[in-house]
């Protein structure tokens, strides 16, 4: 510490020379500030980019993905006896031929009890009353829900408990009844289980018990049922009001079903539950033994330790899994040994040389912050080498793993580990190389950057445990596909089965009026004809409603894309750097406000990353849907959706009305496919070449995704740490020079305090000289 003496002899304001010494010092290191400001502007800038790029995304998804782009409307021709609306899938027409029976709710009304809303239940009841009905799907609920009768609930509380419950039943309690109606129609019986013998829920006690039904038709020629009324069939939203041709219906309905029995009974029908049943003990077995070899696999390369969510949320916050697989052991321990309560205990302790100094420096070199360090320490050794090699196995993905030969996986061991020489070495086997090196180079070539930096910290053991790994979960993969579908195809059969001989007794019932009990009842050869002509259902486009959304959505594209272009174009004022703590000192807030508004103009001016995502996003406009069977529909071009002539706007949309308009009226269908086909693909078939079919929403969220991860590799993410993005490493480098500049600066200052006191020290001295000389 250095002595510091005023001037006192020499009658100088030393604070205030020292104070502007160093303010002319200061000025690298105001410019290094103004530079880590005008970084962290600029990261915001890129931010808010992908902000408004995803709140656009969801705009589009809600607006136009969920919900339909082709609004239509439904015509039925007798709209008493069927009704219907249209979705914008409905297409084709409808005929509802018959109707034999109405869907209906099951229903228990009980006898009459000695009770009122006010009665304590436990005088009808003593414990619990279970309750199972219809479910939604038109299914009997599998589990039962209960309610458990306490001391002092009343009737009104216990109906209020049932209808609250969830069980799917409609309690009513009135006149000294109860009444328990199923909440949704369908085939089934409002079942009542428990101690609930006090309610009168038995028909001996004068209960009345309706079943539930199914709805009965015949729609297109086809009989068939539902569990409800309001039923989906072809776009269309078809509700069932009455019965009618109800003996052609039931008739129908009976030789379908009595048919569909016969199949299923046949000795061929037999032999295919056998085959299948065999083929599901065949898949079985081979996924048990790929199973096993997967386990083997992964208990290798992860460990046999139990790896939490928990723990991997920790592991997160390390945000660096090939500096934590470098930890030895010991290093581990040491860190787990620290227990810093503050940043500061933490800094003072890394910039200790005094010990540690092999960690220390590894965590210097990968820019270890406080919280990842504590989070290091949380972890034991076992944890955090199964963790990191669990993130870097996904990194790398299966599919490169998996597809590296023997001969490229001795190549990878070879691989230099700093990104220069990795670099090189590709460039140079894509040049020079053999064969097998560079088909690796091109694969390399491929990877992204996080991808190639956690290749190179492999040791040899982790390139073999990776790839035997990923050999293993690709032929995991396969035989539980196989597996599932082997499943599935046998349990299908047997549900067939089983349903269609239930379909069967049921509309033998309803045709012939008894239960069915033996022998082959065969066909009804004698249909009844119709007494009323089927319902007719049809569906119209509304264009005006499509027209409204199509330019809602352009309006909103128009907007985004100006406001990218304005930032790109935006005035840089280069004289209105960002203000220092001391100049702010000498300014109003005002003063301040409309200075970094200047400062701020222009962050993004010319950005390239702007340029080439509006750039992407503006050629899907004229690229071409190789899944549209009508070239005249296969582009927004070629239905009136152009970009505007003007290149200063950026390619904002421009819309021909009168086109698009004559477009939808001409196949409202194509023109909703172009913008949303929810059959096409990313990697599609068409005249035997991969083209990508997807419709242009599909494709500009795409488009604009890619935009995001270009920018967040660029300026990140909130929950990224500052290394993992180019913006972070450069305000980690601003703020080490920072760091340097102000130590510096503090040696400077003690140097001037130090010349001053000397200089202090000796006029004194040459005073006290002087009036020893005047005295004698």
């Amino acid at each position: 510490m250095v002595m510091r003496i005023g001037g006192l002899a020499s009658g100088m304001d030393i604070d205030e020379l020292v104070k502007k010494l160093m303010s002319a010092e200061r000025a690298p290191l105001n410019k290094l500030f103004q530079k880590k400001t005008t970084y962290e502007w600029q990261r915001d800038a890129y931010r808010s980019v992908n902000t408004k790029l995803k709140t656009f995304d969801t705009y589009i998804a809600d607006n136009l993905v969920l919900k339909t782009l082709n609004s239509k409307t439904a015509t039925s021709s007798n709209s008493s006896l069927v009704s219907a609306t249209a979705t914008g899938k409905a297409t084709g027409i409808l005929s509802i031929d018959g109707v034999s029976q109405l869907a209906e709710a099951g229903r228990i009304t009980g006898g009459q009890v000695n009770a009122t809303g006010s009665t304590k239940v436990k005088e009808l009841a003593s414990d619990t009353i279970e309750f199972r009905a219809v479910q939604a799907d038109g299914t009997m609920a599998k589990e039962t829900t209960k309610i458990k009768i306490t001391e002092d609930m009343t009737v009104d509380d216990f109906v209020k408990k049932v209808n609250e419950s969830g069980a799917g039943v409609s309690a009513v309690f009135e006149n000294g009844r109860f009444s328990f109606t199923s909440k949704n129609t369908g085939k089934g019986s409002v079942e009542i289980t428990g101690d609930a013998t006090g309610l009168k829920l038995t028909e001996g006690e004068g209960a009345s018990i309706r079943e539930g039904k199914n709805a009965i038709f015949q729609v297109n020629g086809i009989a068939t049922e539902r569990s409800t009324n309001t039923i989906s069939i072809n776009g269309y939203i078809v509700t069932l009001k009455s019965t009618f041709n109800g003996a052609q219906a039931t008739a129908e309905r009976y030789n379908a079903a009595y048919t569909e029995w016969k199949n299923t009974t046949s000795a061929e029908y037999a032999q295919k539950i056998a085959d299948a049943l065999a083929a599901k003990n065949t898949a079985m077995s081979a996924y048990d033994t790929a199973k096993a070899d997967y386990d083997a696999a992964k208990n290798v390369l992860f460990g046999t330790g139990e790896l939490t969510n928990a723990d991997k949320t920790i592991f997160d916050k390390i945000g660096n899994p090939q500096f934590a697989r470098s930890l030895t052991e010991a290093e581990v321990q040491t860190i787990a040994g620290k227990d810093f309560a503050n940043k500061e205990e933490f800094e003072t302790w890394l910039n200790d040389a005094s010990t540690d100094t092999d960690l220390k420096a590894k965590l210097k070199d990968t820019n270890i912050n406080f919280e990842q360090f504590k989070a290091i320490g949380s972890l034991d050794y076992e944890k955090i080498q199964g963790l990191s090699a669990q993130s870097m196995y996904n990194t790398l993905g299966t599919s490169f793993l998996n597809g590296l030969t023997d001969t490229e996986k001795a190549l990878v061991k070879g691989l230099p580990t700093s990104e220069e020489d990795f670099n090189n070495k590709i460039a140079d086997w894509k040049e020079n190389g053999n064969d097998e090196q560079k088909a690796l180079a091109e694969k390399l070539s491929k990877l992204n950057d996080n991808q190639k930096s956690t290749l190179r910290q492999l040791s040899d053991s982790d390139v073999d445990n990776m790839t035997n790994l990923a050999s293993t979960q690709v032929d995991y993969n396969a035989k539980l596909a196989a597996k599932n579908i082997a499943e599935n195809e046998h349990t299908t059969l047997l549900n067939r089965q089983t349903k269609a001989e239930a379909d069967f007794k049921d509309s033998y019932k309803q045709q012939f009026g008894n239960d069915y009990t033996t022998g082959d009842p065969g066909k009804v050869t004698d249909i009844p004809g119709a007494t009323e002509s089927p319902v007719t259902l049809t569906s119209t486009t509304n264009v005006d409603d499509m027209m409204t959304k199509i330019k809602d959505f352009v309006k909103t594209y128009n907007a985004l894309v100006k406001d990218f272009t304005d930032q790109s174009k935006e005035a840089k004022y280069r004289d209105y750097a960002p203000l220092t703590d001391e100049q702010k000192e000498d300014m109003t807030e005002s003063e301040i406000k409309l200075w970094e508004e200047k400062a701020k103009s222009g962050l993004l001016r010319s950005d390239t990353l702007i340029r080439q995502g509006l750039a992407d996003m503006r050629s899907l406009v004229y690229q071409s849907n190789p899944g549209m069977e009508d070239s005249k529909f296969n582009t927004l071009f070629s239905i009136g959706i152009t970009t505007s002539k003007n290149y200063n706007e950026g390619g904002t949309l421009q819309i021909d009305e009168e086109k698009l308009r004559k477009a939808i009226e001409a196949d409202p269908d194509a023109v909703e496919k172009l913008f949303k086909n929810s059959e096409g693909k990313k990697a599609d078939v068409v005249d035997g070449k991969v083209v990508d079919t997807r419709g242009y929403l599909d494709k500009l969220r795409d488009s604009m995704k890619s935009f995001e991860v270009s920018i967040e590799k660029k300026a990140g993410r909130a929950t990224m740490t500052d290394a993992e993005y180019s913006l972070g490493k450069s305000l980690i480098d601003a703020g080490k020079r920072i760091d340097t500049w102000q130590k510096k600066l503090k040696d400077i200052e003690a140097r001037y305090w130090k010349q001053f006191t000397a200089m202090e020290q000796a006029i004194n001295k040459a005073n006290q000289q002087s009036s020893m000389f005047m005295q004698q």
